[in-house]
Parts: C-alpha cells; sequence; structure tokens
C-alpha cells in the first residue's frame, strides 16, 4: 500500500529526500491550510522546520507517494516528530490518506538552526517565493553559518544563492 507524505521543509527539495527513500510520485504546489513553518523541532542539538496550528496561515509543501517499506526510513529521518494525518487540512482530493511530521510546539532558546538545512529547504523552494516563505516562517533562534562544512545530515550537497 502507498502513502503520501506532505513535505515542508527539507522534503521540499528531491536531493535532499531521495537520501532517505525512492519516491513514487510527487505533487507540487499542494496547500496545508491551519499551519505555519515554525523553526522549533529539536534533534542532533540543532533546532529544524515544524508545523504550528495557526488558523490564518497555510502552508504550501508537496505530497510524496511512497512505499509501505520506506515509511520506517522516513520516521526514522524524522526523529522527535510525531506521523500525523492531515488528509483534511490538504487542498487536493487523491483519495489517500494524507500524513506529515509535526513536533511538540515548544521553545528553545538557546539552540541553533544550521544555515545548510536552510539552505537544503530553500532549494526545494522556487527561486520567486523564498523570500515570502522565510517571511511566513517563524524564526527566531540564531543560525550558525555551517555552509563551508555542512553539518545537516540530508544537505543537498549544493547551495542556495
Amino acid at each position: 500500500m502507498k502513502k503520501y507524505i506532505f513535505g515542508y521543509g527539507s522534503l521540499l527539495n528531491p536531493i535532499s529526500r531521495r537520501k532517505t527513500f525512492k519516491e513514487e510520485g510527487v505533487i507540487e504546489g499542494v496547500i496545508l491550510n491551519g499551519y505555519q513553518r515554525k523553526f522549533n523541532a529539536p534533534a542532533d542539538g540543532y533546532l529544524y522546520l515544524n508545523l504550528i496550528k495557526n488558523p490564518t496561515y497555510k502552508v504550501e509543501g508537496v505530497l510524496v507517494k511512497i512505499k509501505e517499506e520506506d515509511l520506517p526510513k522516513l520516521i526514522q529521518r524524522e526523529v522527535g516528530y510525531e506521523c500525523v494525518n492531515v488528509t483534511d487540512n490538504i487542498d487536493r482530493n487523491v483519495k489517500a490518506d494524507i500524513f506529515t511530521f509535526i513536533a511538540p510546539d515548544k521553545s528553545y532558546p538557546d539552540m541553533k538552526i544550521l544555515q545548510s538545512y536552510i539552505n537544503t529547504c530553500l532549494e526545494g523552494v522556487a527561486e520567486s517565493k523564498r523570500q515570502r516563505w522565510l517571511l511566513e516562517t517563524v524564526l527566531v533562534n540564531k543560525i550558525e553559518d555551517d555552509t563551508n562544512s555542512p553539518q545537516y545530515e540530508f544537505a543537498s550537497d549544493v547551495g542556495c544563492g
């Protein structure tokens, strides 16, 4: 059985997601209503992108079709997140359940965000939409510039210019 995952961060980037699984198909420009992006999901000493409920926002992302046997690899990649069914909040009817990964909405004022992670996410966003993507994302923590030696395990190996 195949599943759909709504990607909103590094899973927007095909190079990054292929480091974990082989997608079976991708639908771009999908809207998740009632959520906003926020950098507050802790893992390996850094913060990563998360979704928080916000009824006035919507998040543009991708639906990635994956095989059932690839789901454990994705769950291992998304450590600290819960796999949540968001089918009712998606603007498309794909005749399947849609899941995404959401972590608890907590604050970690002393943790940083890796620039290599931000770059990986932005590489999956059309260049014309990157500025808006950043403006609509809650980002309050400091950024660690690791572009010369990327620390993010699933970095896409190319720079975001």
